[in-house]
């Protein structure tokens, strides 16, 4: 394994760890030296990486949206029309890989905290324009413009108080009934 190679690797392990870390921990008590210690590391080999903490979790931050977005381009590459298309932009959210208590506690820590960090509130506008626009896409071509918008607010506030409730922990929700709820005002829409 080459050099660069071994660098990916470590920053994607304390990227790993900071998940880890939050999970366990909460945003403000996962210190530099708890993702050094959960990633195996020094807590110096952090700072090879990453300036500072907030550099790190700006990172982890972007390498969850980064694996929202993969599990989106997953469910629609089965999707054959537009309201197949719209339904996959859904059930991608709830996928098991994205919907389980410790990747919604995480990114609801991050979420948090957009409101201190502008570049976590980036993210998090760059992840809900994302999610606006992939739902736009479809439902312009399936709905009249005023009914579309309405649904892409629907949608959105739905996947947000979903994984917000399933951040919580005892949350019984599973990856299939979380989906059901946000296909049924799908459904409502494409009916009405």
């Amino acid at each position: 394994m080459g050099r660069a190679e071994k660098k990916l690797q470590r920053k994607q392990s304390l990227i790993e760890a900071t998940v880890n870390c939050v999970n366990k921990y909460g945003y403000a008590q996962s210190t530099i030296q708890r993702i050094a210690a959960e990633a195996d590391l020094t807590s110096g080999s952090i700072y090879r990486h990453f300036d500072n903490k907030r550099d790190l979790f700006e990172a982890t931050m972007r390498y969850l949206l980064k694996l929202v977005l993969t599990e989106e381009r997953r469910a629609l590459a089965t999707a054959n029309s537009d309201s197949e298309c719209l339904k996959a932009v859904i059930s991608s959210k709830f996928a098991p890989s994205l919907f389980n208590s410790q990747f919604c506690t995480v990114w609801l820590h991050f979420w948090a905290h957009a409101q201190s960090y502008p570049a976590f509130a980036r993210i998090e506008q760059l992840s809900e324009r994302l999610l606006h626009r992939s739902v736009r896409r479809y439902a312009m071509r399936l709905m009249a413009p005023e009914e579309a918008e309405a649904l892409i607010l629907e949608i959105s506030l739905i996947i947000d108080g979903l994984w917000i409730a399933h951040a919580q922990r005892g949350s019984e929700l599973t990856p299939f009934i979380a989906n059901e709820i946000a296909q049924g005002c799908l459904d409502t829409r494409l009916v009405g």
